[in-house]
């Protein structure tokens, strides 16, 4: 049987890739939803862009639920620390969640077109709110919050939303419309493809800048560079996603025929970026900014050794179900989108 300090370590490891991996495969569905805001011309187009999601934005999901349920069962006392300092900004999360869930069901119906426009601006606010809440919520993490000893929070609702924040927000826009572009100019056809293709040359170029000055202001923040320079062969992580960022400019720019290329690298982007904030968690999912010793550390947090147990061999069965299928599903629903189709 595993040991208890091991099996925390592996739900920390494990807490980490799900919400990576949520990041990567919901970003070019949140980002089709904030273009579908400006960048269809007419119902037509708005539609076409619905679908070049449609099959797998709900299944996406999956992953974030994954995430919260993973840290509700592993960690309960981060659980629940997370959602009473950050009720309000994870109660916008949820109705964001809802609001994009119920207008892309509904936008299909183009029988009430002042109801579509509806439709489509719901389903652009909800997939905004979600990237700033996010590109918010994991700045706070990767910085630190205003933690006191006893586990006291002494942070207000503006804090959260500091300069570093509100970067880390920008971040998440441009990695998630870039990602939305890039998809879509490879899913669909015609004009929508052709206009998504050039329109992503700008958020990519976006994304390298504002990488780049997040992640020296996060390396200036105390404390966040403790574990890199401990094992300093994590330095390499953050240099892997400025590699992935300007491998997505360049195939944007020279490979407009091959958006797909793109894509990937920029997803790359997306999860090397989000592994540089995460390294730096360990063993505190919730860091202190005021002492490192009064964060919520996952070896105090954690749940029983049996439950962990338990939900080891469960996550052991099921992730890889839940990979089979989502790899099944972008098989499946392989085919191009075109314009009026049905």
């Amino acid at each position: 049987m595993l040991e208890h300090e091991l099996l925390i370590n592996i739900w920390f490891v494990l807490w980490c890739v799900i919400w990576a991996i949520y990041l990567v495969v919901d970003s070019f569905s949140l980002g089709a939803g904030m273009l579908a805001a400006f960048m269809p011309k007419n119902a037509g187009q708005l539609v076409q862009l619905a679908k070049s999601v449609g099959p797998f934005w709900s299944g996406n999901q999956v992953w974030l639920i994954l995430a919260a349920g993973g840290t509700f069962a592993a960690f309960p006392l981060i659980f629940s620390r997370m959602f009473t300092w950050l009720y309000i900004p994870m109660m916008l999360l949820l109705i964001a969640i809802i609001l994009r869930g119920i207008c892309i069901e509904l936008i299909y119906d183009g029988s009430n077109k002042k109801l579509q426009k509806v439709f489509q601006y719901g389903w652009a606010l909800g997939s905004l709110l979600i990237t700033v809440v996010l590109g918010v919520a994991f700045t706070n993490f990767f910085r630190g919050m205003v933690i006191e000893p006893g586990y006291v929070y002494a942070g207000t609702l503006l804090g959260l939303f500091n300069v570093h924040a509100l970067l880390g927000a920008l971040l998440f826009v441009l990695f998630f419309v870039t990602s939305g572009a890039l998809w879509a100019a490879h899913k669909t056809t015609g004009e929508l493809s052709q206009k998504c293709a050039k329109f992503a040359k700008t958020p990519a170029i976006g994304v390298a800048v504002a990488a780049l000055i997040y992640i020296i202001a996060l390396f200036n923040t105390d404390g966040f560079a403790v574990n890199y320079n401990d094992y300093q062969f994590f330095y390499a992580v953050p240099l892997i996603a400025v590699v992935f960022a300007l491998a997505c400019i360049v195939l944007t720019l020279k490979k407009s025929d091959k958006p797909f290329l793109g894509f990937l690298a920029n997803l790359g982007t997306i999860f090397f970026g989000a592994a540089t904030g995460v390294v730096t968690l360990y063993p505190a999912i919730l860091k202190s900014s005021i002492s490192p010793e009064f964060g919520v550390s996952i070896f105090d947090a954690a749940s029983s050794h049996l439950t962990l147990t338990l939900m080891f061999y469960a996550a052991v069965i099921l992730v890889p179900i839940v990979l089979v299928y989502q790899l099944w599903s972008y098989t499946r629903f392989k085919e191009k989108i075109a314009e009026g189709e049905h």
